[in-house]
């Protein structure tokens, strides 16, 4: 069997990722020798909840909770993946750096049964104590398993140098540094011991963070909608037998456990997704922002004022639900989910109708919605909103809650744009140009003719 270390990468989108590379140079190196899955979806906006799924592979475990914070804990008979471990022989050890706020990790033991996240307050100390791990692990001849959770990148988390920093820009960046740091340090100390190639090491972006270019949502920025742009986040495998290169399958947090099992050699199947390994069957993945017990305008917790939202993602289309009604994204066109493309339709019972005929509309709009694409968006819709509608009745079923969401809402469109009446505008424009320009040549027929 091998060792195991999982890296959490705090607030990392694959957005960010990639178009800061300046950020992550070990990790960009390190990456070049990993299995990278290109469509790896987090199933929630928030680090606590993606923690849960990925150690227990469970979405329904801590959904009846109602205040964050005050975890209700259901399938309690359900083992996250260290415990299993544990129970193999292997020497654990969770690190969260710096230490958590209030209640916001361990009272729901999110981390394992047995064990919790170990809060650490000097990042020294922490690397400290995963090399006294691996070396009582390695003396013994055993296995060790490393989580480690370094949160400097989240806004609400700072060390002394972060603190410090005045420059908005710069204190983000300072905090995506040190997850780079972290990738760097972990990964030098398995070389140092000459233990990489007998190590698997997972790396995972939770989501990522979402400026108010959507709402202001309370004054939060993650938490909230699962956009595409916020839960499309990297992950990425080392294993010296597997090698590096990339994977299109569809993934998300809840395989990762099963992934575990399979790369460490434990012969347990709990997942029916993942196959041959490492691979995916999954067609779409299933995210939410907020506990399904939780009314965020009631409650006065950690979170409030954040519209409850679902969402179903694909590597094309987001299917985003709240009370207010459906949006839909096209996530490889519009990558920050901009623009949803509900805007141009119309909803009347379950039929998805084009606001307008498109002949009179600019030649670009013409080009983008032609040649069958509103006939694609028509059938992706119906398909994502079945998707939705089975998620959700299994979601009430698993929690015994009934309606998580107002059931009305997947029959209507939250529309963000008014472009029912932005085409009208151009419509109305568009003949009374043409018949001035009819108008005009007949009369000067009339009067040649006379």
């Amino acid at each position: 069997m091998k060792n195991l270390v999982v890296i959490h990468m705090e607030s990392v989108s694959s957005l960010i990722f990639h178009m800061n590379s300046q950020f992550f140079p070990y990790t960009r190196k390190f990456q070049k020798r990993c299995l990278n899955y290109n469509h790896y979806y987090a199933t929630a906006t928030s680090t606590a909840m993606v923690l849960n799924d990925i150690t227990y592979g469970d979405l329904y475990r801590i959904e009846n909770t109602k205040l964050f914070g005050n975890f209700i804990v259901t399938h309690k008979k359900t083992e996250s993946f260290i415990d299993v471990l544990q129970k193999e022989g292997y020497d654990t050890l969770g690190v969260h750096y710096p230490a958590a706020l209030g209640n916001e990790i361990n009272p729901g033991h999110m981390y394992a049964q047995n064990n919790d996240l170990v809060n650490y307050s000097n990042y020294e100390k922490a690397l400290s104590d995963v090399e006294k791990i691996i070396d009582s692990a390695v003396e013994k001849r055993g296995h060790f398993s490393i989580y480690f959770c370094n949160e400097v990148s989240h806004l609400c988390y700072t060390d002394d140098k972060k603190f410090h920093i005045k420059c908005p820009t710069q204190r983000w960046g300072y905090g995506y540094r040190t997850i780079d740091q972290t990738v760097k340090d972990l990964i030098e100390c398995l070389k140092k011991k000459d233990l990489l190639k007998d190590t698997v090491i997972i790396l995972y972006g939770d989501h990522g963070d979402d400026f108010y270019c959507h709402d202001y949502n309370g004054g939060y920025t993650h938490s909230i909608e699962p956009y595409a742009n916020i839960i499309h986040t990297p992950f990425m495998i080392y294993d010296e037998r597997i090698g590096n290169g990339e994977i299109n399958d569809i993934i998300c947090s809840l395989d990762v456990k099963q992934l575990v099992y399979n790369l460490l050699g434990i012969n347990i199947q709990e997942n029916k997704f993942i196959f041959d390994q490492y691979h995916s069957r999954r067609e779409y993945v299933f995210s939410r922002n907020l506990f399904a017990g939780q009314t965020p305008e009631k409650i006065n917790g950690y979170i409030s004022n954040v519209r409850k939202s679902f969402g179903i993602t694909t590597p094309e289309y987001s299917l985003i639900l709240t009370n207010k009604g459906c949006r839909l994204y096209l996530n490889r066109i519009d990558p920050i989910c901009n623009n949803s493309v509900l805007d141009y339709f119309i909803l009347y019972g379950n039929k998805l109708n084009h606001i307008c005929d498109i002949d009179f509309l600019y030649a670009h709009y013409k080009s983008f919605m032609g040649h069958g694409t509103v006939g694609e968006i028509q059938r992706n819709f119906k398909k994502l909103q079945k998707w939705m509608k089975d998620e959700l009745s299994v979601l009430e079923r698993e929690t015994k809650i009934k309606n998580v969401i107002a059931p009305k809402s997947i029959k209507k469109i939250y529309y963000r744009k008014n472009m029912f009446r932005s085409f009208m505008k151009i419509k109305c424009l568009y003949y009374k140009k043409k018949i001035a320009v009819v108008t005009t040549v007949f009369s000067k027929k009339g009067r040649k003719g006379r």
